[in-house]
This record gives structure tokens, sequence and C-alpha cells, in this order.
């Protein structure tokens, strides 16, 4: 493969047909990724149409045909880019070397941007994990992803009340009571990612419902689908005082569920902090489907000090200097061409 002349680009319009060739889709994001099926052709128009807030595909092209592919889809109010699925068409080769190398590429179109962060949550010790690590993303969480067809659920005594937008301040809370500080530092949410209406990285046409349970005028648990068909993912955040609720939480949010669509497959990821909740979700015929790393890659780059003439200052001014510091850089956003 080192010998095949590569071009590392954004996905163009002749790249399409080639796209079609792509022998091994790797959707990521789980479990927001099996809503729908990734379709590597619809992704590219994503990326290739002027529209705000667009997917972005870069693509290696060599030997007449896409040899790998990375598709990102930024998340607002940030513009956060999302790594959502890896694609090759390498045979026999190993792909790492060149998902590294596109990955490179993507992290300096997103750098170029003005993005600041890039996240990825790949399959624990796969290759793709391996070829994010090699281009720096670390890792800050671990992800357990819990799937059910038709989970089975009882009555709940809770009284859920639906999600409100003045409720995102208070959701935030509740996160951050739940969350190791590490994991807050590198996610970097603001309240927003709570609001009703937040875009997050999955299928157009997703439908999101909220709901809270409230306890003497404090939100101590908050649960979200986001379906699309018969298909939907549950989040849930439960205060640790409340952790033994989970069970009648997850009927409760089954139940408001089923009341205006059809359930045939629910997924739930539960982070590494989260793993106690996970026995109630094995009680309603949830099982674990995979083992993810939660990982980032800051776009911020060491200021390079610059080569001066030495001064010779007396000893009282250097007293008064400060102790130089580094300080981070970013790289700003540029006009496409």
């Amino acid at each position: 493969m080192s010998s095949i002349p590569l071009s590392i680009h954004l996905v163009r319009p002749r790249d399409l047909a080639a796209l079609q060739g792509v022998s091994s889709v790797l959707p990521l994001n789980q479990p927001e990724a099996s809503l729908a099926p990734f379709r590597p052709f619809s992704a590219a128009l994503t990326s290739i149409l002027p529209r705000r807030n667009r997917g972005r595909m870069i693509v290696a092209h060599g030997d007449n045909r896409v040899l790998a592919f990375a598709h990102f889809v930024p998340e607002l109010p940030d513009s956060r880019w999302q790594l959502v699925a890896l694609g090759s068409s390498t045979g026999v080769y190993d792909v790492t070397p060149l998902w590294e190398q596109v990955l490179e590429r993507s992290i300096t179109l997103a750098g170029l941007r003005g993005v600041k962060r890039l996240y990825a949550r790949p399959p624990a010790g796969s290759p793709a994990e391996m070829a994010l690590f090699g281009v720096g993303f670390q890792p800050y969480a671990t992800e357990t992803i819990y799937a059910a067809r038709s989970p089975s659920f009882g009555n709940s005594a809770l009284k859920l009340r639906e999600q409100t937008q003045s409720d995102t301040w208070a959701i935030h809370q509740l996160y951050n009571a739940i969350t190791p500080r590490q994991v807050q530092y590198a996610e970097a949410y603001t309240s927003h990612r709570w609001d009703v209406d937040a875009v997050r990285a999955a299928p157009s046409g997703a439908a999101t419902n909220g709901w809270v349970l409230e306890e003497a005028f404090q939100i101590v648990a908050y649960a979200r689908t986001i379906s699309f068909g018969s298909n939907h993912v549950l989040e849930l955040l439960v205060h640790p005082e409340w952790s033994g609720e989970t069970g009648d939480l997850i009927d409760a949010a089954l139940h408001r569920l089923v009341a205006n669509r059809r359930i045939d497959r629910v997924s739930c990821a539960l982070r590494g902090y989260q793993q106690e909740l996970g026995g109630a979700f094995m009680e309603r015929g949830f099982r674990p489907t995979a083992e993810l790393t939660l990982s980032v890659k800051y776009t911020a780059a060491r200021a390079t000090a610059p080569v001066l003439e030495p001064v010779v200052q007396t000893e009282a001014v250097l007293e008064r200097l400060p102790k130089p510091k580094r300080a981070p850089s970013y790289l700003f956003w540029q006009k496409e061409e």
C-alpha cells in the first residue's frame, strides 16, 4: 500500500462513485449510530452540498479508488467535531496507517476552521482505537452499550414531567453531580447540551423527548430518548442518592415512549462510573453489546518562543519581571477554497 500515490482531501463530487466500492464501514458514535444504517454516499453528499453545520468527510484516494475515509459531524453550540464513521477498502493490508493519515488531515482541517476539540468513541482494542491513539486522541472515559429488542418493563410510580427549556441549567447541574471532574473538563459541556432541541450526531428526522424527576424543587433524574422509526436511544442521568430508583425510571421512560411510538430496539450507553445502573437494565432484557473508549483530540499547540537578543537587566528590574509562561495557541478559521 505504501507504494500507491495517495491524495488525502475533503470528499469531492468525483469521489462519489468510488465510495460505492468501499468494502468495510465501521459506524462509530454508538449508540446513536444504531438508529439508522450509515451510508457513505449519502454522508459524502452532506459534506459536498453547501449547507449550515454540514458533515465533513475526508478521503484517501489512490489507485483510482477510495481506500479509506473518516466522516465527522459538527455538534452545536460550539461545533465540536464528532467522528461517526471510518471506512476502508484495503483488502488484506492493515488499514491503521492509512486511517492515521486521514485522521491527521482531518485534525488539520478542523483546526483551520476554528474547531478546538474532536471526539471519537471507538470500540475498545479495535484498529480504529489504535489509529486514533496514534494521532494523539486521548481517552477520558469508558462506556458500555446495552441493547434490547422489545424490552420488558412494568408500571412505575415515578411522576415524570416533560422537560422544558428552563430545565437545562438544572439538568447540567445534575450532570456535574454525577460526572468525575476530569470527564467534565474533557467534554466541556455547557447547559445548551441539554436543550430540548439540541442538535446531536443523529440521523436527519430523528425525534427527541426528555423527562425529568423532581424532588424538593431539584431535578434528581433525567431521561432522554432519541427515536428514529422503531429504534430508540435512551439516555439516563440519575443522582447517586437516587440510583435505587433506576429501574422505575427506565419503566417510566419506556411507558412514555411506547405511548407514542412503536418499540423494536432500545439502546443505552452507561459510562464506567455509572455501571451500578447496569443491573436495572439487565432485569429488563438489556444485554451488553459493546465496550467503547471515549476520547478527545485538542487542536491547541504550544506557542513557540521567539529568539531574542539577550538584554542585560539590573537585579531590581529582574525581580519585578513575571516568570515566563507558555500559553496554548489555536489554529484560526480560514475561508474554504
